[in-house]
């Protein structure tokens, strides 16, 4: 069976602009650009808009109003842009709207799967999941790390969980 590339892909970048690329296109938007869009208009279910709503966000981002509506139409993304710019919430809104759906193989393991470069990064995406997947049944997150103990990662692992957060070396340690 052919494995499918990831749909999303985000890191930061330094600068005054604030690129990021769609399916392959480049779009420069300027830090002053206005986002005037709802998050409920997304495409977004009520549940994640009420936990995005109660983490204090009002209007999304440009980066989050273009890339949204591009992962949840299932487009492949590599966004770049500065720290701050809403990034996580980018591929992770999107990702926790398709687990609103139930599941349709029951099998162990994750749904989602993010890898991140530090630990640090990903304790920072793992509690972002919680956060806007408090309102979910299916968005368990947990994460996989170097400095955590592996007894308590592998009770993490062995209990279920629809998206694990990783660095690459500790994800490779636990297969």
């Amino acid at each position: 069976m052919p494995v499918r590339q990831p749909n999303c892909y985000a890191h930061s970048l330094r600068g005054d602009a604030l690129p990021f690329f769609l399916r392959g296109h480049r779009i420069r938007n300027t830090k002053d650009k206005e986002a005037n869009m709802a998050f409920a208009s997304l495409g977004l279910s009520e549940n994640i808009v009420k936990a995005v709503a109660d983490a204090g966000y009002t209007e999304p981002t440009a980066v989050q109003q273009a890339a949204i509506p591009a992962a949840l139409a299932g487009k492949d993304l590599v966004v770049s842009s500065q720290t701050g710019t809403g990034k996580t919430a980018a591929f992770m809104l999107p990702s926790l709207q398709r687990l609103t759906a139930e599941p349709t193989i029951k099998a162990r393991g994750p749904r989602v799967l993010v890898l991140t470069p530090t630990r640090e990064l990903a304790v920072q995406v793992t509690d972002a999941c919680k956060g806007y997947g408090k309102n979910l049944r299916y968005a368990k997150a947990v994460s996989v790390v170097r400095g955590m103990p592996y007894p308590v990662q592998n009770k993490l692992l062995s209990s279920p969980y629809e998206i694990l957060v990783a660095t690459p070396g500790r994800l490779m340690d636990q297969m």
